[in-house]
């Protein structure tokens, strides 16, 4: 019994993290794609994507994001520290990257 129980939160709780993961990658691609348009205020869509991730991610203890301007691309990167729900068994950290081309004016 006690073995059922523990796989069923070990499921329970990976199939969870799939879905946080699916939907912070998500969000991190859009922000680093509306930076990567010209004119775009960077400290804003951080500050946006953080409010964001917060947001999708229920749980998240921690959430690090950052968006780097490169000559050729944008680069947004996130890291949420997470404690899934039911028994914490240990947390687990995503991270995510994302990789744009910079917009330019025609």
């Amino acid at each position: 019994m006690a073995a059922t129980f523990l796989l069923l939160t070990v499921l329970v709780q990976t199939a969870t993290a799939m879905t946080a993961r699916s939907a912070a990658d998500a969000a991190v691609s859009a922000a680093t794609r509306r930076s990567a348009l010209p004119a775009a205020d960077i400290a804003a869509e951080a500050s946006r994507l953080r409010e964001t991730l917060d947001a999708i991610v229920p749980g998240a203890d921690s959430v690090t994001v950052d968006i780097r301007v490169r000559p050729r691309s944008v680069v947004g990167f996130a890291s949420i520290r997470w404690s899934p729900p039911g028994p914490v068994l240990v947390p687990i950290t995503i991270t995510l990257r994302a990789e744009v081309p910079l917009a330019f004016a025609p």
